[in-house]
């Protein structure tokens, strides 16, 4: 996997539809990790810091 600052602006958000897709059907089954949860914030992050 790329590093989330290596991606382009296609890939970041496609990455991070991903991880909220899947955040939600793991949740559900209380299968989430501080890592996912760390993953997606930090996606967030550079979607928001690219948008600024």
């Amino acid at each position: 996997m790329k590093e989330i600052s290596e991606m382009d602006d296609e890939e970041l958000l496609d990455e991070y539809r991903a991880t909220v897709e899947f955040r939600a059907i793991e949740s559900e089954h209380g299968q989430i990790t501080p890592h996912e949860i760390q993953f997606r914030k930090a996606l967030e992050e550079e979607i928001l810091e690219r948008m600024g």
